[in-house]
């Protein structure tokens, strides 16, 4: 007898062999993306670092550095340079990946199975998304750090003076204080022949000038200072501070058989910077902390336009009429312009003013007059010649002008500064973000081309990781000139992308043709006219 199959277990065993299906090939998308982007990451990075370098490598050459100064500056700026590396990386290891498993069939097979191409992306689409959020706290956290570290270091530097390096027959002259000059020096790095010393002992030339036939130099262990051993020479020394060339002046010879000249190399060493000295920068800064700066300087900002309205707000007080102004305007207004006129009009002003007043001393301080007549005892012609009206004018439009120059040249700056901020804010997100939105763009591209390795799919990515850059750079240099809101310029670059994520994700999917050109050359040739097509046969 046959025994009976339960249907519920076959079921079971048919959703646990598939969930077995399923695993198996999450393990081996995962095992595909996470060797060649481990491996496009750090061949990117190190391109990258080759290709900047080259901008430090002045400052880095000749200066006696030691060799873990060095990599410590190369490992700072390598961690900056990671948002570069990390979306190339992620773009051209999706096109390798998919490419190869397109171009061996193994991914037809898979969609044969029933597995869409979406979820075929799914295992690598949650490690991107681990990447993201890793490389949001990169920018958010470490990167800050590597810059403030690097800055530093990289200040240190540039300050530093080349190493003591004396070459024959050229003055050395990085040692404040003394020039050195030998005509050889031997290959122990020691013996010198044919020596001239110059020692500035006060401040308008030297006064001191030494000449030996040989001598030896020997620099202590700490490098801190280095003795010159003379043998056979003189010292001339200026007995006079300020000396006049033209006439003989008191001065002192003297021979010598040795004569020993300590000189203090610490200017030469390589001294450290506080770290908390370049803070401030933008790019050493957190998310928090830009948006501090930004809250701040928004303040600022408002406080200065409002501070310039209330200051100009007097120089804009105009009159047209005396009949069209108020009572308590005219007592404002002759207040002002009395308090201001020199003594000699004063008395008449006050005359003047007094007639007035005194025309309606039992009324409130300035009543309205009844008649137009009585205006007119009280208006500026009465009170202020034409060319002293035209001069307080054109002195308080220059004043206005100066202030607000200076204002407007103010806000400016702060803007300025306001948008570095915003750009390096928004760029912490951005980074993330671009890390799913080119895998988007890298996966499907490397399903439609077929093709892996490092040939087209190499080609590939670097364009569009260059399309990605240009439009990127573009966008922050909008953003920093005003042209652009912070939040348009930054997201400008996935902006134009997206839509070209969602066109590649969606052919990849109908298995198009996309880039076959006997696809293209078929579907021309169906449009073609009937009349075209006879006219290319016959020739």
């Amino acid at each position: 007898m046959h025994q009976k199959i339960n249907p519920l277990l076959e079921v079971l065993t048919i959703f646990e062999l598939h969930l077995k299906i399923i695993k198996k090939l999450n393990w081996l998308f995962v095992k595909s993306f996470i060797g060649p982007f481990i491996g496009t990451f750090f061949i990117a990075l190190f391109l990258l670092l080759m290709q900047t370098i080259w901008k430090y490598l002045g400052d880095l050459v000749g200066k006696g550095l030691e060799l873990s100064v060095i990599f410590e500056f190369i490992f700072y700026f390598a961690i900056h340079l990671i948002p570069m590396a990390l979306p190339l990386a992620i773009l051209l290891s999706s096109i390798m990946v998919f490419g190869n498993l397109a171009e061996r069939y193994e991914l037809v097979a898979i969609k044969s199975a029933g597995v869409s191409l979406l979820r075929a992306m799914r295992p690598m689409l949650v490690i991107c998304i681990l990447l993201a959020v890793g490389a949001f706290f990169t920018a958010n956290n470490l990167i800050p750090k590597a810059n403030l570290s690097w800055g530093a270091l990289l200040y240190d530097v540039t300050q530093k003076k080349p190493a003591m390096n004396i070459v024959d027959n050229v003055f050395f002259k990085d040692i404040e204080g003394y020039q050195i000059r030998v005509g050889k020096k031997h290959d122990d790095n020691q013996t010198i022949e044919d020596i001239i010393i110059y020692v500035d002992d006060r401040k308008g030339g030297n006064n001191n000038i030494l000449l030996a036939k040989r001598g030896k130099m020997i620099i202590t262990d700490d490098k801190q200072f280095m003795t010159l051993h003379l043998e056979e020479g003189q010292r001339y020394q200026e007995l006079v501070d300020d000396p006049n060339y033209k006439e003989t002046m008191p001065h002192n010879t003297m021979k010598f058989a040795t004569y020993d000249l300590t000189i203090n190399l610490s200017e030469l060493a390589f001294n450290r910077t506080e770290k908390e000295r370049f803070s401030e920068d933008h790019r050493m800064m957190n998310i928090t902390q830009l948006q501090k700066r930004v809250d701040s300087l928004d303040r600022y900002i408002a406080k200065k336009r409002t501070g310039l309205y209330k200051y100009l707000e007097p120089y804009f007080y105009l009159v047209k009429d005396t009949i069209d102004i108020s009572d308590t305007a005219v007592q404002a207004r002759f207040d002002y312009l009395i308090a201001s006129k020199n003594k000699k009009n004063s008395k008449t002003i006050k005359l003047e003013y007094a007639d007035v007043e005194k025309s309606s001393s039992d009324s409130p301080r300035f009543p309205k007059p009844k008649k137009i007549e009585d205006r007119e005892k009280v208006t500026i012609n009465s009170i202020l010649s034409k060319e002293d009206v035209i001069t307080r004018a054109l002195q308080n439009v220059n004043n206005a002008k100066r202030i607000s120059m200076n204002n407007v040249d103010d806000t400016f700056i702060q803007k300025e500064m306001r948008a570095k901020y915003l750009v390096e804010w928004h760029r912490k997100f951005t980074l993330a973000v671009s890390c799913i939105l080119l895998f988007f763009i890298g996966a499907p591209l490397g399903a439609i081309i077929k093709k892996g390795g490092f040939g087209l799919p190499l080609v590939i990515s670097i364009l569009l990781f260059i399309l990605y850059y240009v439009l990127s750079i573009f966008g922050e240099k909008l953003v920093k000139q005003g042209v652009l809101p912070a939040f348009t310029g930054m997201w400008l670059s996935l902006f134009i992308l997206f839509p070209l994520a969602i066109f590649l994700t969606y052919k990849a999917s109908r298995d198009s043709q996309l880039f076959n050109a006997e696809a293209y050359k078929k579907a021309l040739t169906t449009f073609t006219p009937k009349w075209l097509k006879r006219s290319f046969n016959k020739k």
